[in-house]
């Protein structure tokens, strides 16, 4: 499994130091790392295929002021896909309206028909990026549809159903980010993490401090944020994620 880091803030915070604490986490999640910052309706993203404890760029990088109201960042444990630049995370890619979509993926894609009709259409080898690509041709479908930009409320719905429609049989951790909306999904037990300050959400797979307000993100709810308030909230979905291994495997260890 990898792990997840997002920010979504009404002002710009200062994430150096929380970024050093995340990434700290790469000697365990050693076959890449992602930066994703943003301007308007465009990305800078920065990714790496080796660990990011053994980055010298990325070393250099936290040294910079990194101060964001949006964030996403990235370790990669891979499951799929080899170890290179373009099957790190963050994955981009435009919808048919021109507006620029962001995800980070946590998880695995072990069964969908859906989602594996991109192999061999996608640019690397990995179950994330397919998801982006799926997501993607819903989202025309609905622009399509409609014959025109979708609202807000539109895009949610239809990241919603992509979420219902993939996550059965499979683990599926996301933060996407669409230029507007901050969308966070768990359907695994304890992956995933929020802390709420103010007008500043932080989401993460683990808690990166000892903050007591940090909790866990709900269940199987896709939601989504703006400027880091919660603006909508989707039905719980039954498609919860059970490992077949003990609760204290490698991958339901407490966090």
């Amino acid at each position: 499994m990898c792990e997840l880091f997002g920010l979504c803030s009404a002002e710009k915070v200062n994430c150096n130091e929380i970024l050093g604490t995340f990434f700290s986490h790469g000697e365990t999640n050693p076959d890449g790392w992602g930066l994703a910052l943003f301007d308007g309706n465009s990305a800078n993203i920065e990714k790496e295929p080796i660990s990011a404890a053994e980055s010298v760029y990325l070393k250099h990088r936290l040294t910079d002021e990194i101060t964001e109201d949006v964030l996403l960042a990235h370790i990669r444990k891979a499951s799929k896909g080899g170890l290179e630049y373009k099957n790190c995370h963050p994955f981009k890619k435009r919808d048919a309206s021109g507006r620029l979509w962001t995800l980070i993926h946590n998880g695995t894609i072990f069964q969908s028909e859906l989602v594996d009709a991109y192999i061999g259409k996608q640019h690397g080898g990995t179950d994330s990026e397919r998801i982006l690509y799926y997501l993607m041709d819903q989202v025309d479908a609905a622009i399509a549809k409609k014959g025109g930009e979708l609202t807000d409320k539109e895009r949610f719905d239809t990241v919603n159903q992509v979420i219902r429609d993939i996550t059965p049989e499979n683990k599926v951790n996301l933060l996407i980010y669409d230029g507007d909306l901050f969308y966070a999904h768990t359907n695994f037990y304890e992956t995933l993490f929020r802390l709420q300050k103010g007008d500043t959400l932080i989401v993460s797979t683990k808690p990166l401090s000892d903050d007591p307000a940090w909790e866990k993100v709900p269940m199987s709810t896709p939601l989504a944020y703006r400027k880091g308030k919660l603006v909508f909230e989707a039905e719980q979905h039954p498609y919860e994620f059970i490992d077949k291994e003990p609760r204290d495997s490698e991958y339901n260890k407490p966090l």
